[in-house]
Formats: structure tokens, sequence, C-alpha cells
């Protein structure tokens, strides 16, 4: 990719397990698989979240549409004694993820209360790791990558074909929340495009791209600097624009129409905004998402109601 900081870089290990550095409390390994019904404004999940030196594992799937309408959930716990095979992760009946090509093909099945997944990530680019000061005291390594997802949704009795293009996220290391927190990003993927945007607003409150990537003609590049801009309305966004150039020297514009929200309280003081958007520009239209992630203390000063 061009632009990438040459020590940055992801190996098929990356896709295993990774041994805690400390006895840090607060480190975490995530897995995150987004994917989406454009034409039925849905949009769903899959995450898992490791606490190896508590202990713990988390995953939850999860989907919504509307104004944070729930249309299904599922929570998995369990004990976590020594090193997870993240390659082939098995939850009982109820949850597995199983890497098929590394770094690039990877099948997620789920059998909830009220619905049940089989779908498969296939990977249209390399992935791009993240640089730490993208999202400063939160990880130690991090990358996204460009996809394909597609596959089968049975909720409440009903099957719904999935056919979209959306990210795979990774991340590990101790996740040092600051005090004071507002941080961003947005994306969108197609067949043969991307593009992946980290947000920071300065003290003025202009949303600053500091990182990401574009994929465009074939031809990959890190983000350089650029722009976001959000319509809110009731404090909750309903418009996106973005401008960004990369390290190719390319500039891109695309105007991003919200077409669900997603508002909850994360814990641990932090509120996270998630919309679906419905993205234009560059002569073509992709779908992804749109996230803001706040403290609670600046959440409530913007004269925001508590979630």
């Amino acid at each position: 990719m061009i632009g990438r900081d040459p020590d940055l870089v992801v190996t098929p290990e990356d896709d295993a397990f990774h041994r805690p550095e400390s006895d840090d409390p607060s480190w975490i390994e995530t897995l995150w698989f987004p994917f989406f019904v454009p034409e039925e404004s849905l949009s769903a999940s899959i995450r898992v979240r490791l606490s190896p030196n508590l202990g713990e594992l988390e995953a939850t799937v999860a989907g919504w549409k509307g104004e944070s309408q729930g249309l299904f959930g599922d929570r998995i716990t369990e004990s976590l004694e020594g090193e997870p095979d993240l390659r082939r992760l098995h939850l009982g009946d109820r949850l597995s993820i199983e890497c098929q090509e590394p770094l690039s093909r990877y099948r997620i099945r789920h059998q909830g209360p009220h619905s049940s997944l089989d779908l498969e990530f296939a990977a249209i680019m390399p992935p791009n790791p993240v640089p730490p000061e993208a999202s400063p005291g939160m990880f130690a390594g991090h990358f996204e990558q460009s996809g394909h997802v597609g596959g089968t949704l049975d909720l409440h009795g009903r099957s719904v074909e999935i056919d979209c293009h959306s990210i795979r996220d990774r991340s590990w290391g101790p996740r040092h929340m600051p005090e004071r927190l507002r941080l961003g990003n947005a994306y969108a993927t197609a067949a043969d495009s991307a593009f992946f945007a980290y947000i920071q607003p300065d003290d003025d409150g202009r949303e600053l791209v500091t990182h990401g990537y574009l994929l465009r003609d074939g031809v990959e590049a890190v983000l350089t600097g650029g722009l976001r801009e959000t319509t809110l309305r009731d404090g909750m966004p309903v418009a996106v624009h973005l401008e960004a150039e990369d390290a190719a020297g390319r500039r891109f514009a695309v105007a991003g129409e919200c077409v669900n929200t997603m508002a909850s309280n994360a814990g641990n003081g932090v509120y996270a905004v998630l919309n679906l958007v419905r993205w234009e520009g560059d002569g073509s239209v992709r779908w992804g998402e749109n996230h803001d992630v706040w403290s609670e203390t600046d959440w409530l000063a913007a004269g925001r109601a508590r979630l």
C-alpha cells in the first residue's frame, strides 16, 4: 500500500491469538464482522471480545434497523482458559468462526434463540494495519480489511439473503480509555473500490481525517488528510460529507445518507453512535457505516441526552 509505514505489517499469525505482553487486566483482543441488508435498512454484526488476563470471553451477535430498533441479539459468555485457537473458534453450537484461508476467507455460523447465520467473508484487499496514534491508548495491534459478505440470515423463521460488501476488524492490546474521548470513522466498500477514514475532531470541532486507506482502480494508498462534516438532527447524524486525499495524490469526495441509527451506552463511560450509510460519489454508490465514539463527559457537555 502506497504510504504505509514499513514497520506496520500484518502476517497470517495475526489471525491467531495474541499472547498478552503484560498482566494488565485491560488487555483485550477483538474480532468484528459487520454486515448489512441495505434494502431493509438492516445492520448487524458479530463481535468477539477476549480478556485473557481476566479469563473472560464475550461474543455478541446483534441486528437492528431504524432508530435503535433491535431485531435480534445473542450474548455468549465463557470462561477463558489457556490460549484459544482464534482460527477455529467454536463456542459450543452457538457460534463458530473459522479461517478458511489466512488473511482472506472466513466462515461464520451462529445459532441463536431468534436467529441463525451462515456467512462467509472474502477479502478484496490485504489487511490495513492501523498505527497506534490513530486511536491513542486503545490498541497495540489493529487492522481492518475490506471484503464481501455472503450467506443467509434466518430471522424469526424468515430467510434473508446476505450479499453485501463490508469490512472485518481485528485488534489486540491494553485498552486504556482516556478520560476525554471523541473518535470516529467512516467507511464504504464495493466490489472493486473501498475507503476507510479515521476521524479525530480538533479543539474547534473540525472532524479531521487522520488515517485510513483508499482502494481505487486497483491501487491502495494511505489517507493523508481530509475532513468529515456531519449534519445532525436532534443530536444524531442524518447526513455525512467526506473529502480526503491519499499518499498517491488522489482526492475523493463522497456524500452519505444515514439510513439507520444505533445509539448506545457501551459501558466504561463510553457512548457510541453507529449509522448504516448510503455513500454516493466518484460516480458510484457504495454502502458502509459512519461511527462516532464519545466519552460520556463530552457527550453530555455537548448538550445531548444521556443514553
